[in-house]
């Protein structure tokens, strides 16, 4: 004789299997994405790009860095911006997150994660436009071939790529969580 249903009793009198709690794992992810937040808030004010030359006769060598907020010839600081929009955006969103434990905001982290990528995408598609414009000109090449000029992307532009693609990653984990 098996005893009466009860709620919150499976069969034979033993208590039902609860789904595991998805409230830790959700909050780890809103931290994981508040952290990644404030490396996207910081990393505009970091530099995204140096230039360096080197000695050459009686000019002296000189190494230069850029932030995404400095404006910079034929370019704009709106990915610097777009970056700064995006973490504080996500810093909000995972702070909310944290605090209710609610899925979908933890969903929305992928947004700033988007926006992020997208400013640094656009940061690199404008200094290409810029290398593009000073290959075509004489006097540049001359200077290149002279001075030997190297520059390249700087750490706080990886940091800004590296923040951005953890909050989109964070927001598929809250997709792919079934709780």
């Amino acid at each position: 004789m098996t005893p009466p249903y009860t709620p919150g009793f499976g069969e034979q009198g033993y208590p039902r299997p609860t789904p595991a709690s998805a409230a830790p794992a959700r909050r780890a992810l809103a931290v994981v994405s508040l952290l990644a937040s404030a490396a996207v808030t910081a990393a505009p004010f970091l530099p995204w790009v140096w230039v360096s030359q080197e000695a050459f006769l009686l000019i002296p060598a000189q190494s230069q860095s850029w932030t995404a907020m400095d404006e910079l010839a034929e370019t704009s600081s709106a990915p610097g911006y777009l970056a700064l929009a995006a973490g504080i955006l996500g810093l909000v969103l995972a702070l909310a997150a944290l605090a209710t434990g609610r899925k979908p905001l933890g969903l929305a982290a992928m947004a700033p994660g988007v926006l992020g990528t997208a400013a640094c995408l656009l940061f690199v598609r404008e200094i290409q436009s810029y290398q593009d414009q000073v290959a075509n000109d004489l006097l540049a090449r001359l200077a290149q071939a002279v001075l030997d000029i190297q520059g390249g992307l700087d750490f706080g532009w990886f940091l800004a790529l590296g923040g951005s693609v953890v909050l989109l990653l964070c927001g598929a984990g809250h997709l792919l969580r079934k709780v």
